[in-house]
């Protein structure tokens, strides 16, 4: 039962129908300590997802952040100048399938000049990593 929550909260999310499956596939076994086991488990999930609308899910374990964060890592590793503004725009690339047509398209409608303005709105210049410490 504890790897269907695992698997269920990593894949799925916390939302008001994660108890509904997990008493579905609750075991049936006699020995009582692991049914209190489950049943309290189920009831700590059944509260804590009572408090999410009925049609929201929310995060509830920090595996695909972590993931993310780690592909940036690798990414940027490779980027000349290490700074975090500009570079952690790529982590959205790891989250697509990033396609011929999916380039084409955003070299299509949007601008260079476009983008460079509202980089600069956003993140303002940055200064380049000398890998020099200061005194």
């Amino acid at each position: 039962m504890t790897r269907t929550v695992e698997t269920h909260l990593k894949t799925c999310g916390l939302n008001q129908k994660l108890s509904s499956v997990l008493k579905l596939q609750q075991l049936t076994i006699g020995a009582n300590s692991l049914v209190n086991f489950q049943l309290k488990i189920i009831d700590y999930l059944t509260i804590e997802s009572s408090k999410i609308h009925s049609e929201q899910t929310i995060l509830a374990t920090s595996d695909v952040i972590e993931s993310l964060f780690g592909k940036y890592k690798q990414f940027s590793s490779r980027c000349p100048l290490k700074q975090i503004g500009q570079m952690i725009l790529s982590i959205s690339l790891s989250t697509m399938k990033l396609t011929g047509s999916v380039v084409k398209l955003a070299l299509e409608t949007v601008r260079y000049i476009d983008l460079e303005a509202w980089s600069d709105q956003v993140f303002g210049q940055s200064m380049p990593n000398n890998d020099t410490e200061i005194a």
